[in-house]
């Protein structure tokens, strides 16, 4: 699949985050940032990032610069290999098996259908915000044979923030019935259908002003993470669609105020919540960029913003890197 470079990629430069390239996983330096610093976050060392990247004098780098931190991966297997780009806390990750004509994968307790694609078969594997930075069994069924592995995941260095609610607000995330709504959310997303997309286009024109995974603390209540992307905008900006799909939820619901989803196949599901408005009716297929509503502060929210949440089986990822194209190694 032909890999496409949008103006996503800026944003990950912003964020001083980490990408995914045909290489591997690519960090972007940050102000302040040392070489010694990135390697603790990655668990590797100063060593295997200057051989990795070339660096003649470690103690050298620039802001902006892009640092290879993890190579992509390969494996020999008895009747072929297979590819993968490294795990990270909290996003997607592709991998391909070359040699077989079907399998099957299984990665943090869950089984996966490996799809036939151009070069061999493939999927896109989820991996929790809260999973922790080690080494995972990963198993290979390849026509009748299972093949264990293992995947080191790598940590996704996230945040901190607190929240101040008021007590309305605070009174939202005691209701009991938030349980069932994630339910549903998490329960409309089928796993049937295939992709038909390469990259995601920008939701709106507006500016990032909370990543995924910052682990956060609301109010006295409790610590979590968060599950999206938040895009601040004026009121009644339109929100677009980030990918053709089919609309599988268009309701008003408690937290996420007016919300729709849409369904992209292979169990890949994007959320659009605080919207003042909707747009589109479930069962309609949209295309890439089509008006879903207009930017609100419905639901659980401290002010006007889109917050985009892109859920992989069940499991919230980071939308980021989509911005960049499929990460297919």
């Amino acid at each position: 699949m032909r890999r496409l470079w949008p103006i996503g990629v800026a944003l990950l430069v912003s964020l001083g985050g980490l990408a995914q390239s045909p290489r591997g996983l690519v960090h972007t330096v940050a102000p302040g940032e040392t070489l010694f610093q990135i390697a603790r976050r990655y668990g590797t060392t100063v060593e295997e990032l200057a051989r990795l990247n070339g660096l003649r004098d470690p103690n050298r780098i620039q802001v902006g610069q892009a640092l290879l931190v993890r190579s992509r991966g390969e494996v020999a297997l008895p009747k072929g290999r297979l590819v993968y780009f490294p795990p990270v806390q909290g996003r997607a990750f592709g991998l391909r098996v070359e040699g077989y004509a079907q399998g099957w994968v299984g990665f943090l307790g869950e089984r996966y259908p490996l799809v036939p694609g151009e070069t061999g078969l493939w999927t896109l594997l989820p991996v929790g915000a809260l999973v922790e930075a080690k080494a995972h069994p990963l198993r290979l069924g390849l026509e009748g044979e299972e093949i264990p592995l293992a995947l080191q995941v790598a940590p996704g260095g996230y945040g901190q923030e607190t929240l101040v609610l008021s007590p309305s607000l605070e009174g939202l995330l005691r209701d009991p019935s938030l349980r069932a709504e994630r339910e549903k959310v998490v329960g409309v997303c089928p796993k049937e259908g295939v992709l038909t997309f390469s990259r995601f286009l920008r939701p709106l024109e507006g500016r990032i002003t909370s990543p995924f995974g910052t682990r956060r603390r609301y109010g006295n209540l409790f610590t979590s993470y968060h599950e999206g992307l938040d895009f601040a905008a004026p009121p009644g900006t339109p929100v677009r669609a980030v990918a053709e799909g089919v609309v599988v939820l268009s309701e008003r619901l408690k937290v996420r105020g007016e919300a729709v989803i849409l369904s992209h196949g292979m169990g890949l599901c994007t959320g659009y919540w605080h919207l003042a408005q909707r747009r589109v009716r479930v069962g309609e297929r949209v295309k890439g960029g089509q008006v879903l509503g207009l930017l609100g502060n419905t639901g659980l929210s401290t002010g006007p913003h889109l917050h985009l949440e892109v859920r992989l089986w069940g499991i919230p990822v980071d939308p980021l890197p989509f911005f960049q194209g499929l990460p297919l190694p």
